[in-house]
């Protein structure tokens, strides 16, 4: 289990409020997707400095739950972590942590399930990969926002890897802050299933992943809701499982 779960959370190195379009005749014109890569990858360079800056000066809330289900869809468990973010403590603190025994499997979950977000716009070998459709402008958290799509070239690749296997299946939606360049939110999916070990050890059967950022007063972005589902087999026991990661009550620390 810890292996494919880790296996599978590379799918999303293939990616990364209502809406309304903005692509009226009185609209700019929309930049060339080559220029809006560029930038993009420009501005992936400042993310992690960006990251860091949040923790640093906001307290938050963040809130994740793993929801595990057998083949016929009943719960084996479920688990529940609430941490706060305060720059003030190092590392926050744990508020709670709530679980139900899996029943089907004695194997221990790994707890990692952090999904790099901001990998395929960090590394021009992988957007190598991709071929990108600019399809138009919306109004996204109320600033325009460019829609890119992005599915797997027709070039050939290595697929020795599981990563390189799974990069070869990915496609999606990523949506880039026209002033800033920065990801505003992203959706990929695994366009069909892998097997680990030529399916022996396990598969990978659907994988979708979505997620929403923030931006604060100050210009520093955030995530504010993560989710993915993956539906999978480790040897011959198949399950599903479902995360949901909030970020809530973000302020500035004083």
């Amino acid at each position: 289990m810890k292996t494919v779960l880790r296996m599978a959370s590379v799918l999303v190195l293939g990616a990364v409020a209502g809406t309304s379009w903005a692509n009226g005749p009185d609209a700019a014109p929309l930049p060339a997707v080559e220029t809006v890569i560029e930038r993009a990858l420009a501005r992936a360079q400042k993310e992690a400095e960006n990251d860091r800056t949040f923790k640093a000066t906001y307290i938050f809330t963040r809130s994740k739950t793993n929801e595990y289900r057998n083949i016929r869809g009943n719960l084996t468990k479920r688990r529940v972590k609430t941490s706060v973010n305060e720059p003030s403590r190092r590392g926050g603190e744990d508020l709670d942590v709530v679980a139900i025994k899996d029943s089907t499997s004695t194997n221990r979950v790994s707890s990692d399930t952090s999904l790099h977000k901001r990998e395929l716009l960090a590394n021009t070998n992988l957007v190598q990969r991709f071929t990108f459709e600019l399809l138009g402008r919306e109004m996204v958290g109320g600033r325009p926002a460019l829609l890119v799509e992005f599915k797997p070239s027709d070039k050939k690749f290595p697929n020795s890897s599981f990563k390189e296997r799974c990069l070869s299946k990915v496609a999606g939606r990523v949506w880039l802050d026209e002033e800033e360049y920065a990801v505003v939110k992203a959706e990929a999916r695994l366009t069909e299933g892998i097997g680990v070990v030529g399916g022996l050890v396990g598969a990978v059967h659907k994988f979708d992943f979505k997620f929403d950022r923030e931006r604060t007063a100050e210009g520093i972005w955030y995530t504010r809701l993560l989710t993915w589902h993956l539906k999978m087999r480790e040897v011959i026991v198949e399950r599903t499982i479902d995360c949901v990661e909030t970020k809530t009550d973000v302020r500035k620390a004083h």
